[in-house]
């Protein structure tokens, strides 16, 4: 493949750019859904309805389909769309939309590390540090001191009372959205290869086409169980938006980037999703940053931020 020219990465990076914003205010509205919406039953809503988008253009399109790959295809199905969104949904409606915007900040580390396990990145002193900030970012985020100490601080829901079961806390749902970053970062890293064989829309409706069965497996009884005439109308508005813009429009956005620019930089460009979510949760449900929290961002951010700056040369 030819490299890309001045143009096709200046368009990649604006595509990244949408899709942060995207994904920046997708974190509160993914909280005001999931206040009403079962996370199981929305994921399946939302998958399908992102299937029904992306095939459908893709058909109307008469664009090519892969003609092999598709056991890879549904692998990258299973990270990317199924783990990734089930994850998510039941994180976030346990947590907040800034603790999930900087536990998402957490994947350009895991990106790394799984390009230098596939060999696509090469590992330097600077990575690494970069890579120890974010950990220490996320450590103080889990509150493992108080962990440590056995305090039990952390065993708080989101509105701050004392949980009854660890699976109501904070740091339960933060953990789950740990996990979606991860599978997440896998799937960048396996997707590399393929995104620059395929164009990004029959690509990513391929993969919803895969995701299609397991959702379905997995979210039927969820979905049979909603009472749809007891969810507000806004909540419908919210996720027709969802599935139009952080859904379809960002996954083909995020793959044409993708096949343009080195998986590092993808997963680099999502710190400026919790800038965004930052301010769309204190204007929407009245956020604010404690001094955990902004440590954590502190550590986080310059971490990712030390991943701009040019690597000096080895001397020959």
């Amino acid at each position: 493949m030819q490299a890309p020219s001045g143009q096709d990465t200046a368009r990649a990076v604006a595509a990244l750019l949408g899709v942060q914003l995207l994904f920046g205010t997708h974190y509160s509205v993914a909280r005001e859904i999931t206040a009403h919406l079962d996370p199981i039953a929305w994921t399946t809503i939302r998958q399908f309805g992102g299937a029904f988008l992306l095939i459908g253009a893709a058909l109307l399109l008469r664009v090519t389909w892969p003609r092999r790959g598709w056991g890879h295809l549904c692998v990258l199905a299973l990270l990317g769309v199924v783990l990734n969104q089930l994850l998510f949904n039941a994180g976030i409606q346990r947590s907040t939309a800034v603790h999930g915007a900087l536990v998402m900040a957490t994947v350009p580390a895991q990106t790394l590390a799984l390009g230098v396990l596939l060999g696509q990145e090469s590992l330097t002193r600077r990575k690494l540090v970069s890579v120890a900030l974010g950990a220490l970012g996320i450590a103080a985020l889990f509150e493992v001191d108080e962990l440590a100490v056995g305090t039990g601080a952390w065993l708080r829901t989101r509105d701050g009372r004392l949980a009854d079961h660890f699976s109501e806390t904070v740091l339960f749902g933060d953990l789950l959205m740990f996990l979606n970053a991860g599978a997440y970062s896998l799937f960048l890293a396996l997707s590399k290869r393929v995104s620059q064989t395929l164009d990004p829309l029959p690509l990513s409706a391929a993969i919803y086409a895969c995701a299609l069965p397991m959702i379905a497996a997995v979210g039927a009884p969820a979905l049979l169980a909603v009472d749809f005439a007891a969810v507000p109308h806004h909540v419908w508005l919210l996720g027709g938006l969802v599935i139009v813009g952080p859904t379809a429009l960002a996954y083909l956005l995020n793959l044409y980037a993708l096949r343009r620019l080195p998986t590092s930089l993808v997963g680099l460009f999502i710190n400026v999703q919790f800038v965004i979510a930052a301010v769309t949760a204190a204007l929407w449900h009245g956020e604010r940053l404690d001094d955990r929290t902004v440590l954590a961002a502190a550590a986080v951010l310059l971490g990712l931020s030390l991943r701009f700056v040019p690597e000096r040369s080895a001397p020959t």
